[in-house]
């Protein structure tokens, strides 16, 4: 354990209250309403799909590159160029949320006239919880995948130096009775956030997935290496950098950026970017992201309205009727427990950490926690 207290027992809250709050910091910080809305409901999305770090713990990002000056919040990102499958946004420096959602209802319209489309997005600041995007899809009976990159967070196979992104990469088919198949994961074995989630917890990672910066010796622990940045819970810096498990980790994180960065016009690949973290406390002049993918198909075109959702419940019923293991009550799928969160409107958990620095920002802005609960709750 850390010199810091473990603080391993989670905070329960209302996700509605949580998002009201986002929205209204936002407008506070000069966002337009319409922007504030939607990375509002973005984050929220992370927080009632259990994504401790791309809930709560990921508003720390918008909110310091409004400050900086980094984040445009008066920019709105635009279709640049388009074709009757594809679509380019430019965030123009603008949040991931925004870009992003462009960039997926663009695609979505196209898929359903042309049965697959492709959606690129350039220039734009972090977008959260990428499962939030391939939702959308499955919400409207498609499928789709969505990936973006990042500043530098590992090391290429065999190397001690962070050079490629901490991608994530999410995949969604439509539910039928069952909700949706949801993957939502990331082509790295630890990012920044994963890393402050440990020291704050005071526990050590998964697996050896650091290097130490002098010997090159592999560790689970990150505390020797962490480097807190004040007032923030998620926003950290780590100077062991990290490795990937296995060579296929390693190629599945290059095939993220083959998407979001070698075929994407105009997007910047993460050797491209600046990092470490830190390096985004101070004003910059280019976005935090390099480039986005969205992929969407309408499998209507050639199966029929409902076919995929009706197919999605058998595959779903065979998986969670399987044998199971001793002191297993029962087997979930990707992403079913978070959709059954977000239908039941359940509380969700927050870290201890994430929250204090919340109300830090909340505070700062003028507002008071306290003072938007009652106005949430007279709404």
């Amino acid at each position: 354990m850390n010199d810091n207290a473990a603080q391993e027992t989670r905070l329960s809250e209302d996700p509605e209250f949580l998002e009201h709050c986002y929205r209204r910091v936002l407008q506070e910080l000069g966002f337009a309403a319409e922007h504030a809305e939607i990375v509002a409901r973005c984050v929220s999305d992370g927080d009632r799909n259990g994504k401790l770090t791309q809930g709560m713990g990921v508003f720390e990002i918008p909110v310091l590159l409004a400050r900086t000056g980094t984040m445009d919040v008066t920019a709105r990102p635009e279709i640049v160029d388009e074709g009757p499958t594809w679509v380019v946004v430019d965030g123009n420096r603008s949040s991931g949320q925004w870009a992003l959602t462009m960039a997926m209802d663009a695609a979505i319209a196209k898929a359903r006239e042309h049965a697959i489309a492709i959606g690129f997005a350039r220039d734009f600041n972090d977008a959260g919880a990428f499962g939030t995007y391939v939702r959308m899809a499955a919400r409207h009976g498609m499928m789709a995948m969505a990936t973006n990159n990042s500043l530098p967070l590992v090391s290429p196979w065999g190397g001690m130096q962070n050079v490629l992104s901490g991608a994530p990469f999410a995949a969604a088919t439509p539910g039928g009775e069952h909700p949706p198949i949801v993957t939502d994961i990331q082509a790295i074995e630890v990012h920044d956030g994963d890393l402050s989630e440990a020291y704050f917890e005071g526990r050590r990672l998964d697996g050896d997935y650091l290097a130490d910066p002098d010997t090159g010796d592999l560790t689970d622990d990150p505390a020797p290496y962490f480097e807190r940045m004040e007032e923030y819970g998620r926003i950290s810096d780590c100077r062991a950098p990290t490795v990937f498990s296995s060579p296929r980790m390693y190629a599945f994180n290059l095939f993220t950026e083959m998407l979001a960065g070698i075929i994407n016009p105009g997007a910047r690949m993460s050797p491209e970017i600046a990092g470490p973290p830190s390096y985004w406390l101070e004003p910059r002049e280019e976005a935090l992201t390099g480039g986005a993918c969205v992929i969407v198909i309408d499998p209507s075109h050639w199966m029929g309205n409902d076919a995929a959702s009706r197919r999605s419940d058998v595959l779903v019923n065979h998986v969670k009727s399987a044998k199971r293991r001793p002191g297993v009550d029962e087997i979930y799928l990707p992403g079913e427990r978070g959709w059954r969160n977000i239908e039941a409107q359940a509380p969700v958990e927050i870290m201890p950490a994430h929250w204090e620095s919340f109300v830090r920002i909340v505070d700062s802005v003028g507002l008071d926690i306290e003072a938007l609960r009652a106005e949430h709750d007279a709404d």
